[in-house]
This record gives C-alpha cells, structure tokens and sequence, in this order.
C-alpha cells in the first residue's frame, strides 16, 4: 500500500494543476480570433509615473461590439496611435480572458 504512494501525490497534484489552470487549457483549445482596433489610450498616474492603457474594440463571432482596456502598458506616451489594427485572442461568453497581439510582435 505504501508504494503507491508516489502515484497517488503525483495524480493529485495533476488533477490540482489542471483545475487551477482550467480557462487557460480552455483558452488554447477554444479560442476564437479576430481583428481589433485600438481606439484610445487611457492615462494612468502611478508613483509618479505616468502609463498609457490601450482602449480596444472589436467585434465578436456573434457580431457585438466589445470594447476594453488591456492589461498591457507602456510607459511615457502610447506605443501605436488610435486605429492600429490588433489581434485578438478570446473566449466567446468568457470576456474577461483575451489575448491581446500589437503589430511587430
């Protein structure tokens, strides 16, 4: 009985890693992609620091117009000027999780 015990830390610690990790390996399989335009940029002040987060929309498979902040920042001024195109990778009815690719990366 004792020598199964490896086994069993082992498949708990897989079955722990793929349920923390779920919308990620959902997001790899499932997402869907499309094109999206950054439309504003957002000015942050932080320490005294000034940061810019791009305001971006796009449409969905069904056709509706989502428009966000991404989580990406630069710092001093904006890195593209409205109405760069971007790509972008989500999850339909899962808005939260998006990917966002800028041009030249």
């Amino acid at each position: 009985m004792s020598e199964l015990w490896p086994y069993a830390l082992v498949a708990l610690s897989m079955i722990t890693g793929l349920f923390l990790f779920r919308s990620e390996l959902l997001f790899l399989v499932k997402h869907e992609k499309t094109e999206g335009i950054i439309v504003n940029w957002l000015k942050a002040k932080q320490k005294g620091r000034e940061y810019f987060y791009p305001l971006i929309t796009f449409k969905d498979k069904s056709g509706t117009e989502i428009q966000f902040r991404a989580e990406e920042r630069c710092e001093g001024s904006p890195m593209f000027p409205p109405g760069t195109v971007v790509t972008i990778k989500y999850l339909e009815g899962k808005q939260d999780i998006r990917k966002v690719k800028y041009p030249g990366a």
